[in-house]
């Protein structure tokens, strides 16, 4: 007799489980996921996909720990991720279906309010050793700090609950603007932090639309924001592009990420850049990108024409 074997991620369609056996279940799901996806199947399976998440969420509601709610907002996540690449939906149409895509801010207004408010780095901080391909290993700030200067000012695009700004300011570099756009956050953010930082300020922007102005930045720095835009090709263009535009000339962009982004970043706007590859452990690549913003020769001219102006 012949055995039928089963997908792991089907056991969260039981709806039980252990966090740590529901956790698995969610990752063996997502590359299942993408698998169905780069074979253009996704959307044929597309039911019993939901049916898994959907039950998984309503085990995981009335889970009280920050585990439990982290794997809460991962599984709703997931499920508006495959609804939005299988049948092509934006992110309110993908709400309507009671779930989220990585791009929508109301996702990230609900989650701050609901998981624990200490810190949590999607990738790691400042502090944290990476083993780089070509440099042996060394931490992350050791190989930014180099690019920076004392008083640059930097935007941190999407700064989330990371301690990276926290860990650059103690480092010297003071002049820090983090943005986000869960307001929530950076109220707790402000609260936090304003009577130790008092160079450091916080602000609720948008990162495909921001509300400041041209060349305002020595830096703007990214950790995982871009990637939480890359299924939503418009925003993550924006983004770039905005990133570019509030940058001083020969500003840099510094982006870290798992993510390949050096053709897509060079593509969108004139920028030079420099890459470089590590792992965090033997599972988890990363990739630290900086790149020099390049001005045209039209933007020469029109600086030069304001300041004669």
């Amino acid at each position: 007799m012949r055995l039928v074997t089963f997908p792991p991620w089907l056991l969260l369609a039981a709806g039980d489980g252990s966090l740590s056996r529901i956790r698995d279940s969610l990752v063996e799901l997502e590359a299942t996921a993408k698998e169905l996806f780069e074979a253009q199947r996704l959307a044929e399976q597309l039911p019993v996909l939901d049916a898994a998440l959907h039950r998984a969420e309503q085990r995981l509601r009335a889970e009280r720990s920050s585990e439990g709610q982290e794997l809460y907002f991962m599984a709703r996540i997931l499920r508006g991720t495959i609804h939005q690449q299988s049948s092509g939906l934006d992110d309110q149409a993908v709400e309507e279906k009671n779930a989220y895509t990585l791009s929508n801010s109301r996702f990230w207004e609900e989650y701050y309010a609901n998981v624990d408010a200490d810190r949590f780095d999607w990738y790691s901080t400042w502090d944290t050793p990476i083993n780089w391909l070509s440099l042996g290993v060394s931490t992350l700030g050791s190989v930014i700090g180099p690019f920076l200067f004392a008083n640059a000012s930097i935007l941190m695009l999407g700064c989330g609950r990371s301690d990276m700004s926290q860990q650059m300011y103690r480092e010297g570099f003071r002049n820090i603007t983090n943005v986000d756009i869960s307001s929530g956050l950076l109220e707790r953010l402000r609260r936090g932090f304003e009577r130790e930082m008092p160079l450091m300020s916080w602000r609720w922007m948008n990162a495909s639309s921001m509300d400041t102005e041209d060349q305002s930045f020595d830096v703007v720095l990214e950790k995982g924001t871009l990637d939480s835009l890359q299924d939503n090709s418009e925003l993550f263009q924006a983004a770039v592009r905005e990133s570019h535009r509030v940058l001083r000339s020969d500003g840099l962009f510094i982006s870290v990420t798992d993510t390949e982004k050096l053709q897509q970043l060079q593509s969108i706007a004139p920028f030079s850049c420099e890459a470089f590859a590590g792992h965090l452990d033997s599972q988890r690549r990363l990739l630290l990108y900086v790149c020099r913003r390049r001005s045209g020769l039209l933007e020469h001219l029109r600086s030069w024409f304001k300041s004669e102006l």
